[in-house]
């Protein structure tokens, strides 16, 4: 039998022996930890006089002490009091309530759950109960309420039923089997648009995350119930005493909310509803960055490793066929970590995380880094390109060159990614100026494929392709444009774009920024007649007095790094591990250490405050942040936690050399002969 089948069985058999306990007037949660309660069901009668989240306090004060009619309840208050509430396993008793100035007897009855949590159940109109009708209320409300609740330890990897003895034997398809396998099985449980965030919720490592730094978190979603239809359900996720990355054990239960959730979208209360999604959406943003974090760093890590020895085989063969191998891997790695950025640039805008940070900066440089990254692109397809920039433009401006640059370069890779035979043309004119600011007119022109004008629409759509079965064939994610578009809000511009389907598209946007140094850019025409890329293989700085550390758990990437330093002549040493470092450091003296951060046990962090802590010479020792997690604002963020600098994985030699000639003493550099 199936465990739907089971269940509905079960349900069957429950109903026929809960007839008298059908229908609870209402059913509130105690929580003392936090002094609160919440109203689980609750008829009319209650709903007005007590609102469905508040401080116990206030169940005292509306119902047992001046409820609406302002009659006193002043005995049922007595009998009512917290010394029956709390310091009993149960309790019960009657009072009477006055709704729409009517007398009405109810019974109510206290159900002790937890430590810290209780159930109070309202009952119109019924007799004193038998203590075997007790226990059976007690179990009918928590299987009514309570659908399902259990212990997870994540690391023994298992699932404890916390369901009451009688109700254990339709439930034993949820237990004695691993976490790791029920939340797989359990997933069938959700609608298809569901399954996927209810598998992001119960990994391990996001748990662990929430649960360091919150009680409990929970979520409302849609779940079979016993009858096989979706109902609303909150799943809850209560950390235990002690919780920890080392007993990282938590109760998981689920709820049904159904009623309130169908009250709630039917009826006027608006604003809970938009809450209460709020919350959810919150929920999904914080899944999605760990989820895009771990994403980051776990395929960055490999990548690094594969361009790493890639560009040693470069810089260490002569034989031209293999090079020309070697070539065409780092193409395709550096393809991949283009994807690979745009899909991390999208999930830092949609979460609100991409920040513009302005800075000072040189307009011919910004243009001459430009035209250096698109020309082998258009010399691979033979592409004519044309520069038209103003000489009359200031030298030196104020904004986020980082992210010009970016939508720019996006620009032109779009433009000559869709133009098989012609031109690109690349233009910036300043239209309008002051003396503080000025205003650039950036435009992108091809005689590519242009846009049909019913498809215009999906050119700023994530993940969407124009003319997919003619463009099939072409590279990218289609998440380049979106970007460019989301960039160039948050710098206040709009993307125009005009285009003749056959014949070539335009992109142009209008951008304001500060003017720093004044004088004219000049002629930089001569920039088109570039006609060769930088040198690919950067040659490293000879000091062979220099001595480096390199602490990283990874021994491939200590392989890479090494492999890059061979011909440096530094003496270069590598540990895995913080508390080696601490030991190596105290045997020897080093110029410069590279640190990777996420390492277990002791992580790059909490290995450079210890380093810090030293005193002395290690206050200003340069320790370089080597690390692959980059997914927001990474390098302010370990210049802040106290590292001289930041290195991101996969490396390229041009970053090593600018951090060996900054942070090495010039002394120890040498001609090589």
């Amino acid at each position: 039998m199936s465990l739907i089948a089971k269940i509905q069985e079960k349900r069957k058999k429950k109903l026929l022996l809960s007839g008298m306990f059908s229908h609870f007037s209402a059913i509130y949660l105690i929580r003392l930890a936090d002094n609160t309660y919440e109203e689980i069901q609750a008829e009319t009668s209650f709903s007005n006089l007590l609102p469905k989240k508040g401080m116990i306090s206030d169940i005292y004060r509306l119902l047992f002490i001046a409820n609406k009619t302002g009659i006193q309840n002043s005995g049922s208050y007595d009998a009512f009091g917290f010394e029956n509430l709390f310091r009993r396993e149960n309790c019960s008793g009657s009072l009477d309530l006055y709704d729409t100035s009517q007398k009405t007897h109810y019974d109510y009855y206290v159900f002790k759950m937890s430590e810290n949590e209780h159930l109070l159940i309202f009952i119109q109109n019924q007799n004193a109960l038998t203590a075997n009708q007790y226990e059976k209320l007690k179990i009918d409300t928590l299987q009514e309420n309570y659908l399902f609740s259990m212990i997870v330890d994540l690391k023994k990897d298992t699932c404890q039923n916390l369901v009451v003895p009688e109700v254990n034997a339709s439930r034993q398809d949820y237990v004695n089997l691993k976490f790791t396998e029920w939340r797989l099985i359990i997933s069938n449980m959700f609608p298809p648009d569901d399954k996927n965030m209810f598998l992001m919720l119960t990994e391990p490592e996001y748990i662990i995350k929430r649960l360091e730094t919150e009680k409990l978190f929970k979520y409302e979603i849609r779940m079979l119930n016993l009858s096989g239809e979706y109902i609303w359900v909150r799943l809850r996720f209560n950390r235990l005493d002690g919780f920890s990355k080392d007993m990282p054990i938590f109760v998981y239960s689920v709820q049904d909310i159904n009623s309130d959730m169908v009250r709630l979208l039917q009826q006027e209360n608006i604003i809970s509803a938009v809450e209460e999604k709020n919350q959810q959406l919150t929920d999904i943003n914080h899944a999605k960055s760990v989820f895009i974090s771990n994403m980051s760093h776990e395929i960055r890590t490999p990548i690094n490793a594969v361009l790493g020895m890639d560009e040693m085989i470069i810089r260490e063969t002569t034989d031209e066929t293999i090079r020309s191998y070697a070539y065409n891997i780092k193409s395709a790695g550096k393809m991949l970590l283009s994807i690979i950025n745009d899909i991390l640039d999208y999930s830092r805008i949609e979460s609100g995380k991409m920040q513009i940070c302005p800075v000072e900066y040189s307009l011919k440089t910004l243009i001459e880094d430009i035209n250096s990254l698109i020309y082998i692109k258009l010399k691979e397809k033979g592409l004519t390109y044309n520069l038209d920039i103003d000489p009359t433009c200031p030298s030196t401006l104020f904004g986020d060159e980082l992210r010009i640059k970016q939508v720019i370069t996006n620009l032109l890779t779009n433009a000559v990614k869709y133009t098989e035979k012609g031109s690109v043309t690349f233009s910036v004119k300043g239209i309008s100026q002051s003396n503080e600011e000025i205003s650039l007119n950036i435009k992108i022109s091809d005689t590519g494929i242009g846009m049909r004008s019913e498809e215009m629409h999906k050119l700023f759509t994530a993940f969407e392709r124009l003319d997919e079965q003619r463009n099939h064939n072409i590279e990218g994610t289609g998440l380049g444009m979106s970007i460019v578009v989301r960039l160039l809000e948050q710098m206040n511009s709009r993307l125009e774009v005009e285009s003749v389907y056959g014949k070539g598209s335009v992109f142009s946007f209008v951008l304001s920024q500060k003017i720093i140094d004044a004088t004219p850019i000049g002629d930089v025409f001569s920039l088109q007649k570039t006609n060769s890329p930088q040198d690919n293989s950067t040659s490293l700085p000879y000091a062979p007095n220099a001595k480096i550390l390199a602490v990283d758990d990874n021994q491939i990437n200590l392989f890479v790094l090494k492999g890059f330093l061979k011909n440096t002549g530094i003496d270069f040493d590598y540990v895995q591990s913080g508390k080696e470092c601490l030991e190596k450091i105290s045997q020897k003296d080093y110029d410069l250490i590279f640190l990777d951060h996420l390492m277990p046990e002791m992580d790059g962090i909490e290995t450079l405050k210890h380093i810090r802590a030293l005193g002395s010479k290690y206050k200003t020792l340069p320790i370089v942040a080597l690390t692959a997690n980059v997914i927001s604002d990474a390098k302010e963020r370990y210049l802040n936690a106290g590292f001289s600098d930041f290195m991101e994985k996969p490396f390229v030699a041009s970053d090593l050399k600018r951090i060996l000639l900054t942070y090495l003493p010039h002394e120890y550099f040498q001609e090589t002969e």
